[in-house]
């Protein structure tokens, strides 16, 4: 029994290893979708406030104020939600 302590000792850590490389990766590779999405977001918001994209196409696309639709108009709404999206200098 003591002839295989350290050959298995090896081979789990070589296991362990493999799939610790393996995790690692999903990691990075889930953080890479959630910078599209923010990048999508800040463009979107760019082009709203440039009146590129209509009001009703990002109120749309995003779900933005459509519990109290009509209790205040779409860029108070679009305006709060791209305010997160802007860089202060």
């Amino acid at each position: 029994m003591r002839d295989n302590f350290r050959p298995n000792v090896r081979l789990t850590t070589n296991i362990l290893m493999v799939i610790g490389t393996f995790l690692i990766a999903i990691n990075l590779a889930s953080i890479g979708k959630q910078d599209k999405k923010y990048i999508q977001r800040r463009d979107d918001c760019a082009d709203a406030s440039a009146r590129v994209i209509t009001e009703d196409r990002i109120v749309k696309k995003y779900k933005i104020g459509q519990v109290v639709e009509g209790y205040l108009d779409k860029s108070f709404y679009i305006d709060k939600f791209c305010s997160f999206y802007r860089q202060i200098y």
